[in-house]
């Protein structure tokens, strides 16, 4: 089956069958208003479902991050459906979260902290 948009018309194609469509407009606006409601909750709710790639460890923040953008967007009043180049909350590694969280910093403080320790470990190290 193949689903598309065209204005107010949904159509439904089926391979060897006659294609079906829907009006919006026949809707009830009891319905209509429903629909509007459950279409965003899906639509801001999918934003969530961030990939898992390259053993990313996905949190809840990162989950927050990409519906308030999402938010955001829909509520700004554009016309846009489609978010264009929208903030995608960058990969955060749960370690340096924990560590963050334990100094008290930001997570990019706390990046800068473990690189400024590291370096310092490995100047040590090579001593001539």
């Amino acid at each position: 089956m193949k689903k598309s948009i065209s204005g107010a018309i949904v159509k439904f194609e089926f391979d060897g069958l006659e294609p079906l469509e829907f009006d919006v407009n026949t809707m009830s606006k009891a319905n209509m208003d429903y629909a509007v409601t459950f279409g965003m909750c899906h639509r801001l709710g999918d934003m969530a479902a961030i990939p898992r790639k390259d053993g990313l460890v996905v949190t809840e923040a990162m989950r927050r991050a990409e519906v308030e953008a999402g938010i955001k967007h829909y509520s700004s009043g554009t016309a846009d459906w489609n978010m264009k180049g929208g903030p995608r909350a960058a990969p955060q590694n749960p370690t340096i979260l924990a560590i963050a969280a334990k100094l008290g910093c930001t997570y990019t403080e706390a990046e800068a902290e473990i690189q400024r320790r590291m370096l310092a470990e490995m100047v040590a190290d090579v001593q001539i």
